[in-house]
């Protein structure tokens, strides 16, 4: 397997407080891994400094290779440009209007011209069905559920080699969780791209994951394909075990 993230023996603490205790975690190209855990597992924190946005205590996280903790201005900007992040709430600018939000990747990150871009956001907008009727406007003037289709677009803009989703559909409607469900997987798959998502529940209406991974105790107490964590759960469940 082509890996393009790699995660060794990883510690994080919050006021004293063990978060990740040795997690390891390895993510291939072109593969869907779904991180599964109850609230306060972790999962958002996890993604967080999985993506560089927080540095570990101790363990290394490596993207392309290069790990996070020693690599130069230079090859971390290189990387975050390779990366696309969705937060939970969509985390928008939220003095910025819909359109600049979408755009702002693609300003900061490459040297393309003004129709360029704008031919660009355009194109991510329609995908996933933003109504450009919202172009100027700002996050807090637009519902929950516009704000993170235009998440969406922005995260997709730059052609991400390595996404990062935090709960995707929270807040979505059925139809709505099945449009992202085809636009991810059959990103994935023409590009080859790799997803990485957290989730409180069983997924649905998400990318199909090549695998799910239990969070429970600081680190991935479980991990197989979905039919075999399917069963694992269902056991876990009889006998009152899984994370609340």
């Amino acid at each position: 397997m082509d890996i393009i993230l790699e995660v060794r023996d990883l510690f994080f603490a919050i006021d004293g407080r063990e978060i990740f205790q040795g997690l390891n975690l390895r993510l291939g190209r072109g593969e869907s891994y779904v991180i599964l855990g109850g609230s306060g597992s972790g999962k958002s924190v996890l993604l967080k400094l999985l993506s560089g946005l927080l540095a570990a205590k101790k363990g290394s996280v490596e993207i392309g290779g290069i790990d996070l903790a020693t690599a130069s201005k230079e090859a971390l900007q290189g990387l975050r440009a390779k990366m696309g992040f969705v937060f939970q709430d969509a985390a928008l600018i939220s003095n910025m209007s819909i359109f600049d939000n979408v755009a702002l990747p693609l300003r900061y990150h490459t040297r393309l011209g003004e129709p360029e871009v704008q031919a660009r956001v355009s194109e991510k907008m329609a995908l996933f069905e933003v109504d450009r009727k919202h172009d100027r406007s700002i996050p807090a003037q637009i519902s929950l559920g516009m704000r993170k289709r235009a998440a969406f677009a922005r995260a997709l803009v730059l052609e991400p080699e390595l996404l990062f989703l935090d709960e995707p559909t929270f807040g979505l409607g059925v139809e709505a969780r099945n449009l992202i469900a085809r636009i991810f997987s059959g990103y994935a798959d023409r590009n080859r791209a790799a997803i990485l998502m957290g989730a409180a529940e069983w997924p649905a209406g998400v990318p199909v994951a090549s695998r799910i991974g239990l969070l429970e105790g600081g680190r991935i107490a479980a991990e197989g394909t979905a039919q075999e964590m399917q069963a694992q759960l269902e056991k876990m469940q009889e006998g009152n075990s899984l994370p609340k």
